[in-house]
């Protein structure tokens, strides 16, 4: 999960020990609907394959397109659509605490956009494979 990013080990060492706890038990909500959402996006994308190579025939470009952008978009929609227990934030007592939230914040913004860029990535290789 998170354990092993240097700037996430920093937070957590400066919250008192109850916020430690929330943010352990949001973290791994978070997760798992991220994995969910992928996990889902991941078999339609399986599903569209399916369908476009037995069903019509076609293998083409348009089809590493069409999968790349159906497994990205249910990620995305079913990660913010998804009803979150609770939020750090509603937590957050000072001015510290807000300015270290914001600082690991950013760093796991840029990681998440790093992991979807990564996998669509993946998602292309796989239905550009099916095009052979």
């Amino acid at each position: 999960m998170t354990s092993h990013s240097e700037i996430v080990n920093s937070y957590k060492e400066k919250l008192p020990p109850h916020l430690r706890k929330l943010y352990e038990r949001l973290a791994i909500e978070r997760r798992n609907i991220s994995y969910y959402g992928y996990l889902l996006g991941f078999i339609l994308s399986l599903l569209i394959i399916y369908y476009k190579l037995k069903v019509s025939g076609r293998n083409s470009l348009s089809l590493v397109c069409l999968v790349t952008s159906t497994c990205f978009l249910t990620n995305y929609f079913y990660y913010i659509l998804s009803p979150k227990s609770d939020w750090m934030l509603n937590h957050i007592n000072n001015q510290y605490q807000a300015r270290i939230w914001l600082e690991m914040y950013r760093e796991m913004q840029f990681n998440y956009h790093m992991g979807i860029v990564l996998g669509i990535m993946a998602v292309a290789m796989l239905a550009f494979s099916f095009r052979c």
